[in-house]
């Protein structure tokens, strides 16, 4: 594609580079627009002698075509596609789930002239309907060699970006704590979780509440693994303080493995990830029961979603971890 300067009547059956604006500061006419016959016309009664336009090569490809060829590759896993405009296309999630991006092949597809991906962040929560990405062809047009480039990486790369779906169901909470602090325990944590749950599709059981003993609440964890529950959160008076502390030794009493206690995000340092088998086991923080942002909220999303979490997972919170204003 090259961009010239011509008159009016030459600019027909080319793209207009820039919007055009009528007397009256309105436009008349739309850069991207093949001009026309009756384009032309308008070019000539707005007293222009020359015009920029964009001549296409032969192996050149019109920029919607160019997104519209794109997005087919990245259409599937839980996306869908708006129609292409002005070079753009938007990738729209057709499930609710978790946005996965492969970063580091983003990164490699926008390390490109003519073609952009932006996406929304890597782990975001999604629901039907929201746009999650957006194709953008920069010129009119890209060579047809370049264009055949990122299809053969976005080929060799598939999924860049896709919608994992939810798929936990039943979660059952936990609470511990003194006889006294029973309803404070249970009222603030069950309420905060079970909004915070529904988003996923996931009811939340209020279980048990125990005295802060191990075997209490070993029995209890024992109870949840054997009923329907897929996720068990345990949340207490106190929080968790040690891996070596009440909670921890219990849930290893229970047969769970700890992967992790005590992550770098603020507010929610405390928290703790266990599994038994492929069943999530929470050690909820105190700031559970806030409504504002904070670790649980990086955590549940995923675990809706199935994801097994390590322990390089929960440390890598670190980055972005500092979550007060």
């Amino acid at each position: 594609m090259k961009v010239v300067k011509v008159s009016p009547t030459e600019a027909h059956g080319h793209i207009l580079v820039h919007n055009q604006i009528g007397p009256d500061g309105r436009r008349v006419l739309r850069k991207g627009t093949k001009i026309t016959k009756e384009a032309c016309a308008t070019l000539q009664a707005l007293g222009l002698a020359e015009v920029y336009v964009a001549i296409f090569d032969e192996e050149d490809i019109h920029e919607d075509d160019a997104a519209r060829r794109l997005g087919a590759l990245m259409q599937g896993h839980g996306l869908g596609l708006s129609n292409a405009t002005t070079g753009r296309i938007n990738l729209i999630a057709e499930r609710a789930g978790i946005l996965k991006v492969d970063v580091e092949a983003l990164l490699t597809f926008n390390d490109r002239p003519s073609i952009t991906l932006a996406t929304a962040l890597n782990q975001t929560p999604v629901q039907p309907k929201k746009v999650v990405g957006t194709i953008k062809i920069i010129p009119y047009s890209v060579p047809r060699t370049e264009l055949e480039a990122v299809e053969a990486f976005l080929s060799s790369r598939q999924p860049v970006i896709k919608v994992e779906p939810f798929t936990v169901q039943r979660a059952l909470l936990i609470t511990t704590g003194s006889e006294a602090a029973r309803d404070k325990v249970t009222g603030s944590f069950t309420g905060s979780l079970r909004e915070r749950l529904k988003e996923f599709g996931t009811e939340l059981t209020e279980g048990p509440y125990v005295a802060e003993d191990e075997q209490a609440i070993c029995a209890a964890i024992t109870a949840a693994l054997n009923s329907e529950a897929q996720m068990i959160l345990i949340a207490g008076e106190t929080s968790i303080m040690d891996r070596d502390d009440i909670t921890p030794r219990a849930i290893k009493a229970a047969g769970g493995d700890i992967i992790h206690h005590g992550v770098p995000v603020e507010p929610g340092n405390l928290f703790l990830l266990a599994y038994y088998d492929d069943i999530p086991i929470v050690g909820a923080p105190g700031c559970a029961r806030s409504p504002s942002y904070n670790v649980i909220d990086m955590a549940l999303p995923r675990l809706a979603a199935g994801e097994k979490l390590t322990r390089r997972d929960l440390v890598a919170w670190g980055h972005g971890g500092y979550l007060k204003a």
